[in-house]
């Protein structure tokens, strides 16, 4: 079902999980984004869960193969013991999840993108949070740092000035979890990265070498079909196999605990 409008205007949506933020848990970690798809996309599509990032998952996905070692399966039964696994990982782990974003209305109805959100309200909650637990948090970190109404953006509206008082816990630059932003990976344009963003340049360098000469042809490639007059002639080759998953785990890896905080 779509929104419905009223004169022409998105009628606002709220959050539909910022409730479940437990304010009286002295977290250690946060991990912070902006706010869901909007309720006609979760209608028609298949929920993973009701719950942050549970529209597909793909969060969880990371967070699940960095921690099932250590035994934590968040895809092994129904939405209601997934989410039950993934509220134990969080609690022996102090890490709490919250949205910047308490209501807002969207230029199109069916749009994900937050460039497109409009009419925001803000979740000012999470300042008075944060400013009361800043001695027990260790790093605050956003899904999303860079453009319009991205996480971190939203973060220092929310927080204003006082946001010098947890400065050195924001840990910004994370690949987004979503498969839809796979694609800014490799649409850089710099050469000196071989049209590769600096993170995922520095990870294949530094962690799959071997690789390096595939991107060296592909870059040839790409810059080939930019003044090709018949683009189709030119063939980019594809991405290694779990070369961008390999890559998201190892940059959540960097940043989430390691050890239990009970």
């Amino acid at each position: 079902m779509i929104p419905k409008r009223k004169n022409d205007i998105i009628v606002s949506e709220k959050h539909p999980h910022l409730h479940l933020f437990d304010h009286d848990i002295k977290w250690h970690y946060l991990i912070i984004g902006t706010f869901p798809p909007n309720t006609a996309m979760r209608d028609q599509e298949k929920l993973y869960l009701d719950y942050f990032y549970g529209n597909k998952g793909f969060l969880w996905k990371i967070i699940h193969d960095i921690y099932k070692p250590l035994g934590y399966d968040f895809f092994k039964g129904n939405k209601h013991e997934n989410l039950s696994e993934i509220k134990r990982w969080q609690i022996d782990y102090c890490v709490g999840l919250s949205d910047t974003i308490l209501a807002t209305s969207r230029k199109f109805p069916l749009s994900s993108n937050d460039s497109d959100l409009i009419n925001i309200q803000y979740n000012h909650s999470l300042k008075k949070y944060i400013l009361e637990n800043a001695s027990h948090l260790k790093k605050i970190l956003f899904t999303s740092s860079f453009g319009k109404n991205s996480a971190f953006e939203n973060f220092k509206i929310i927080m204003g000035a006082e946001i010098t008082s947890v400065y050195g816990k924001l840990v910004t630059g994370l690949p987004s979890p979503s498969g839809s932003a796979n694609i800014t990976f490799f649409n850089t344009n710099k050469e000196e990265t071989l049209g590769l963003t600096n993170d995922f340049y520095y990870y294949v360098v530094n962690r799959r070498p071997e690789l390096i000469k595939e991107f060296e042809i592909r870059w040839e490639q790409k810059k080939l079909k930019i003044h090709a007059k018949n683009k189709s002639s030119i063939v980019i080759p594809s991405t290694p196999k779990g070369l961008v998953k390999e890559y998201k785990i190892w940059r959540y890896k960097q940043v989430l605990p390691e050890k239990k905080c009970i």
